[in-house]
C-alpha cells in the first residue's frame, strides 16, 4: 500500500482510472498498515469503507462450517470462541490448519483422538500463532486465564478404544474413510517429511506390502496409523512422495552439515 501510495504521490504512476472506466479496489487487513500512511491515504482514495470485525454468532459460523466440512476433527466452539475476539475469518481458519497440522505432527494424539482443542488453546496462549489483529478480550481476562478456566471446566470426552484393540479386518472400509479426509497439498508434503526423517526405512517396506497387498504384522499396522495420510494415495504415489520427502530431508541435513 505505502509503495503505490508513494507512485502516485510522486507521479510516477499516473494511470487515469476514471478515464479508463475502472474503478480501483484495495483491500488492506492491517489497521498499522493504513495509519502509518492515512495522510497519503485520503488525497489518493475517494471513498473508505471499514467492515466491521467479526461478533461471537458469526465466529461460531465460521467454526461451525468448518467442522461440517471436516468430520474428521474435532474442537470446543464455545472455547474457540472465547479466544478469538476481533479475529478475521483469515485468522481463524489459519489457526485450525496450523492446529491440525501441528496435531497430525504429534503421534501419541494421532494414534487416539482427532479432538484439537487443546492444540489449538495452546498455539494462542503460547504466541506461537498471532493473528493480524490483536486486541484484549472484552471481559478483560487475560489469555492465561482464560486457559486456566478452560482446564479446570473443560468436558472430559470419553476414552477411545485403543490402537491395540481396533478390528483391522474391515481394511478397505478404513482406507476409504480416510480417503475422504484430503489436506493440502503443501500440508502433505510436510506430512510426508516428518515420516522420512523418522521412520522411512519401515515405511517403504510397508508401502511396497500394500502394492502387492499382502498383510500387515501387527508393528506395521501401528505404524501405518501414525501416518493415515499415506493411505490417501495408491502404493505406487505413496512411494513417489516419500522419496521425494526423504530427498528434501536429506538436501536440508546436508545444507545445515547434518
Amino acid at each position: 500500500l505505502e509503495v503505490f501510495l508513494n507512485a502516485r504521490e510522486n507521479k510516477s504512476f499516473e494511470f487515469k482510472f476514471i478515464d479508463s472506466n475502472l474503478i480501483l479496489v484495495w483491500l488492506n487487513y492491517d489497521i498499522q498498515d493504513i495509519n502509518s500512511v492515512s495522510d497519503k491515504l485520503y488525497n489518493t482514495f475517494d471513498l473508505f469503507i471499514k467492515i466491521p470485525l467479526l461478533n461471537k454468532i458469526e465466529r461460531e459460523t465460521v467454526l461451525k462450517d468448518f467442522l461440517e466440512k471436516n468430520t474428521k476433527i474435532v474442537f470446543d466452539i464455545n472455547d474457540i470462541v472465547n479466544y478469538t475476539e476481533n479475529w478475521e475469518v483469515k485468522d481463524i481458519l489459519q489457526l485450525l490448519k496450523v492446529g491440525i497440522f501441528k496435531h497430525f505432527l504429534n503421534s501419541e494424539l494421532n494414534d487416539t483422538s482427532n479432538e484439537i482443542t487443546d492444540v489449538l488453546i495452546d498455539l494462542i496462549v503460547s504466541g506461537e500463532f498471532i493473528p493480524n489483529i490483536v486486541t484484549p478480550n472484552s471481559n478483560n481476562k487475560s489469555k492465561v486465564e482464560l486457559k486456566e478456566e478452560y482446564n479446570q471446566n473443560k468436558q472430559v470426552f470419553p476414552p477411545q478404544e485403543p490402537i491395540d484393540n481396533y478390528n483391522f479386518k474391515d481394511v478397505s472400509g478404513i482406507i476409504q474413510g480416510i480417503r475422504e479426509s484430503r489436506i493440502s497439498d503443501f500440508m502433505l508434503n510436510q506430512l510426508y517429511e516428518n515420516a522420512a526423517s523418522k521412520n522411512y526405512t519401515e515405511l517403504v517396506l510397508i508401502i511396497d506390502k500394500l502394492a502387492k497387498k499382502e498383510p500387515l504384522e501387527e508393528n506395521e499396522m501401528k505404524m501405518i496409523a501414525k501416518y493415515p495420510f499415506i493411505l490417501n494415495d495408491s502404493p505406487n504415489r505413496a512411494q513417489i512422495n516419500l522419496e521425494k520427502a526423504k530427498k528434501r530431508v536429506d538436501l536440508i541435513k546436508q545444507a545445515f552439515g547434518k
